[in-house]
């Protein structure tokens, strides 16, 4: 008798993994490759927008510099056409010579004119395992981090599911 119950329990367990992955938990996946410089997508969908690093160092945040180093950094959109969404987030990154995340913030660019438009953040600063003075590089993930206007509404959600944000100590492929 028990060697029944633990085979009904077997097949329970098998058919609901099977019922959650092909109905209503979307799989992780995996952030794109990070570099330098990406062109922004969407699952399998390619936006018409570039987004660069152009220059980045290491220095005290000016409003709050006594809580250590931040990495500023420059970055470039390009859009060579209509974005299909008014608002687009991206990860960015500082990473260490063995890419792994020294923390990662988000930058966004929005649906206007003009196509071209440059702009400044920071990333940091904040208590961390490994200093942010070790950044190597500053990166972008290709991906969309938002999920859409309707995430959630299994009626209205078109199903995008965002890869997970990267965390301190994630290594990162690259490009």
């Amino acid at each position: 008798m028990g060697a029944v119950r633990t085979a009904v329990a077997a097949c329970a367990a098998v058919s609901l993994s099977g019922c959650l992955a092909a109905g209503g938990e979307a799989e992780e996946r995996r952030p794109g490759p990070a570099a330098g410089e990406v062109t922004v997508v969407r699952g399998d969908r390619v936006y018409p927008l570039v987004i660069r690093i152009k220059d980045w160092r290491v220095k005290p945040h000016p409003q709050v510099p006594e809580r250590g180093n931040a990495v500023h950094f420059s970055y470039r959109t390009t859009a060579t056409g209509p974005l299909p969404e008014v608002n687009v987030e991206v990860a960015v990154c500082a990473v260490n010579a063995a890419n792994i995340v020294l923390l990662c913030d988000v930058i966004d660019a929005r649906q206007a004119d003009p196509r071209l438009e440059d702009a400044d953040a920071w990333i940091g600063p904040a208590d961390l395992p490994r200093s942010l003075a070790d950044t190597e590089r500053v990166v972008l993930l290709p991906d969309q981090m938002l999920s859409g206007l309707h995430a959630g509404d299994r009626k209205d959600s078109d199903g995008y599911v965002p890869p997970s944000f990267p965390l301190p100590g994630d290594r990162l492929r690259t490009a």
